[in-house]
């Protein structure tokens, strides 16, 4: 039986040599071996003579001549594929975070290139061993440049992010490895010249740098530019109602009416809330000695008076406008009713009602559902994440929450922040809320964080005040 002549070509740059049966080219080879399987596929027998001159011809070198570095080459294609699998892997899970979770449409754009991006990674997995193989698929080497250079501009931006706070985080042990990984397989590809044999390369390698840009731009929109063209507006205002008279145990009941409303566009979850209703006393001056006590009026924030001296506030009743952890979309709001009860025969000379509400951006970040437990410092181990016992800081209420922000890419660069609320009790009640993370003991660190880095904001209500003399007539 006439089989057709065989032509085996010299190796290419990498060893492999182009076989051609009946000047057909009908596969490539690394040695004899793989020759034998090739001519195999194309009917010839499994123990055809390969050393036949009448049925192969060999050009330029002979059979001897097989310069492949099997070792070599498959291992710098686990080592890409390796990398490639685990930089897809991480893109997927950080991006699915912000893709299916995110409160704002850029975090969810970013979220979905990131994720898109761990999918192509993918893709390039599964062409690793094809270009590093006999390059059968034609865009092989293609999908492992886009691979590579997603891998490099993610991972070198994470790494530039983590450089700026420089703080530990589990997810650095990921990206910055990756990183390193990442320069290395660009020099493997552009040495290797990926892009050779692919059609308009400069359009692809545009498309990839066109996505990176796109998905910095959200994350810089989303995590910068937003928060400040977009401060959150809450409206607090406190009012005193109409009083009315117990005649049985000579009390007045005095309603006082807290309103909050959202008339921004941005949603809000209440931090931390506190109001507070004092009695003003003073005793009468003649006026004789003139503004006298003026100096301790300026370090009180007081009016200084003719015809009163320093005057003294006492507190009557202190409370909470909303619980810590609610939270109020644009347009919503809620009225909150107290009743401040004070004795008919008292010797205020006004009753002065005054509040503030701590929030936080909801589209900055999420606390976590533990911070709707209070927590409280006369109960032991409580409240031992703050480094201040309750002999030294007195009663105290405690909230505490993980904070997880809108941008996934902010929390793998960072280190965990917690949300505090606390509110002290006692005759000068304070509430205060704070953001930071925790120091090497797994306490409160005392590096408070900007407020305005995630959206805090305090809206007080000012001080509205009602002179007592106006309450008694009203009783009357």
């Amino acid at each position: 039986m006439h089989r057709p002549r065989v032509l085996v070509e010299p190796p290419d740059s990498r060893g492999l040599r182009q076989v051609r049966v009946g000047g057909e080219v009908v596969g490539a080879a690394w040695s004899l071996p793989d020759l034998r399987k090739v001519l195999i596929r194309k009917g010839f027998p499994q123990d055809v003579d390969l050393k036949d001159p009448a049925l192969i011809s060999w050009r330029k070198v002979g059979s001897d001549i097989w310069p492949d570095n099997t070792r070599k080459r498959r291992t710098t294609a686990v080592f890409m594929a390796a990398g490639l699998t685990a930089s897809a892997i991480f893109l997927i899970v950080i991006g699915s975070e912000d893709a299916f979770g995110a409160l704002t449409f850029a975090s969810q754009v970013s979220g979905f290139l990131l994720f898109l991006a761990g999918v192509a990674q993918l893709l390039a997995v599964g062409a690793v061993q094809d270009y590093w193989g006999k390059r059968t698929v034609r865009y092989s080497g293609l999908m492992v440049l886009v691979g590579v250079l997603i891998a490099l501009l993610v991972h070198s931006m994470l790494v530039a992010l983590w450089f700026q706070e420089k703080e530990f985080t589990p997810w650095a042990f990921n990206y910055m490895p990756l990183a390193v990984w990442s320069l290395w397989a660009t020099w493997i590809v552009v040495r290797e010249k990926a892009w050779r044999d692919t059609p308009h390369p400069r359009q692809v390698t545009a498309g990839v740098l066109a996505t990176a840009l796109i998905a910095g731009a959200n994350f810089a929109y989303s995590a910068a530019y937003q928060p400040y063209a977009m401060p959150p507006q809450i409206t607090l205002v406190a009012k005193f109602g109409k009083p009315q008279l117990d005649p049985k145990e000579q009390v007045i009941h005095v309603p006082v009416t807290f309103s909050m409303q959202n008339t921004g566009k941005v949603p809000v979850t209440i931090l931390g809330s506190m109001f507070q209703v004092h009695g003003r006393t003073s005793n009468p001056e003649s006026g004789e000695k003139g503004l006298v006590g003026a100096r301790e009026d300026a370090d009180w924030g007081a009016d200084s008076e003719l015809y009163a001296s320093l005057p003294k506030w006492r507190l009557i009743t202190t409370g909470l406008i909303t619980d810590p952890g609610d939270w109020f979309d644009p347009g919503t709001g809620q009225v909150e009713e107290v009743v401040v009860q004070v004795p008919q025969g008292a010797d205020y000379e006004s009753l002065e009602v005054d509040g503030d509400v701590t929030v936080l951006r909801k589209d900055r970040g999420r606390v976590s559902d533990t911070f709707l437990n209070p927590s409280y410092s006369w109960v032991k181990g409580e409240t031992d994440i703050i480094e201040c016992p309750p002999k030294d800081c007195g009663d105290y209420v405690l909230h505490v929450g993980e904070l997880t922000h809108n941008n996934n890419i902010i929390n793998v660069t960072r280190r965990k922040r917690y949300v505090f609320a606390i509110r002290n009790l006692g005759d000068e009640s304070v509430m205060y809320a704070f953001i930071a993370p925790l120091n090497a003991r797994g306490k409160v660190s005392v590096n408070y964080e900007p407020q305005e880095t995630y959206g805090v904001a305090t809206v007080p209500t000012g001080t509205v005040v009602m002179p007592f003399a106006t309450l008694l007539k009203a009783v009357a």
